[in-house]
């Protein structure tokens, strides 16, 4: 898989930002700097390394929530709390979603996730 690829896909940005990130010298693949932004690796098996953080990649992430009364089943709103400000800063690159709604006074469990499949 193309590392800018996996980087956008990861949350560091659009191909156009990663690709920046890259020729800047930030991405380290298996202890060596990479500047091309096309080279290719597999994410599960190298070592991946961006801005001297180690990348934890995965496909998919699914979390299971207690939904609780006052928060909406969204991704952003400027005037609700929405279930993925509860999520914890290490999720937030993973762009998670909710799949299925629940109102906003109703406690119920909720997964999300960032696999678009899983809601078709």
């Amino acid at each position: 898989m193309r590392l800018d690829k996996i980087l956008a896909n990861q949350g560091f940005g659009s191909r156009k930002d990663v690709k920046k990130l890259i020729k800047k010298g930030k991405v380290q693949v298996d202890g060596k700097a990479i500047k091309d932004s096309s080279f290719h690796c597999e994410p599960k098996e190298s070592e991946i390394v961006v801005n001297g953080q180690v990348l934890d990649y995965r496909d998919y992430v699914y979390i299971i929530m207690n939904k609780p009364k006052g928060v909406i089943s969204a991704t952003e709103d400027h005037v609700e709390t929405c279930v993925t400000d509860l999520l914890d800063e290490f999720y937030q690159p993973f762009s998670l979603f909710p799949v299925g709604r629940l109102d906003k006074d109703t406690v119920g469990l909720l997964l999300l996730t960032n696999d678009g499949g899983i809601s078709s």
